[in-house]
């Protein structure tokens, strides 16, 4: 049996945006992104490229540009519209960093709607940085095909 090669890849690559998308809308991505898309991935003018924006749902974009530090994307045509988010909310006790980055992945792939994080007498961790549980759950939501993020809720406290 041949080997099948690993490169290109099958499938395009898959980003989340902030802002919602339409037809013929240009998208620079910039930073991260932008070092993913042209380093990483290595695509070129006329490859295609996957966005969501957790408002509208899935676009097919086509890279237009590619930059040292931006990558312009032109969206073409909306894949599918963002799925209906069950009311699902899990509240979990804060954990240390990595067990509770597994939490918050495993959450959005499972298709929770609101992660709750909760602080009890016995918990070791006191706080939680939402940029950084929202980055993880982005990155969850592009790897498993998600068109809608959970929503981050306030640290509560129980006693």
């Amino acid at each position: 049996m041949p080997a099948v090669p690993a490169w290109p890849p099958k499938s395009a690559p898959r980003l989340f945006v902030e802002t919602p998308l339409s037809e013929g809308q240009r998208v620079e991505s910039e930073g991260g992104q932008a070092h993913y898309l042209g380093k990483v991935m290595r695509v070129a003018p006329g490859d295609a490229v996957v966005l969501c924006d957790d408002v509208t749902g899935e676009w097919l974009a086509q890279v237009a540009e590619v930059g040292k530090r931006a990558v312009v994307l032109e969206v073409e045509r909306q894949l599918r519209a963002r799925e209906d988010v069950p009311d699902f909310w899990l509240c979990a006790a804060l954990l240390k960093k990595p067990n509770f980055d597994l939490v918050l992945e495993k959450a959005t792939e499972l298709g929770v709607g609101r992660v709750v994080p909760l602080v009890t007498r016995r918990c070791v961790a006191d706080k939680l940085n939402p940029e950084r549980a929202r980055t993880i759950m982005v990155e969850a939501a592009e790897q498993c095909a998600r068109t809608a993020l959970p929503v981050l809720g306030e640290t509560v406290k129980l006693d």
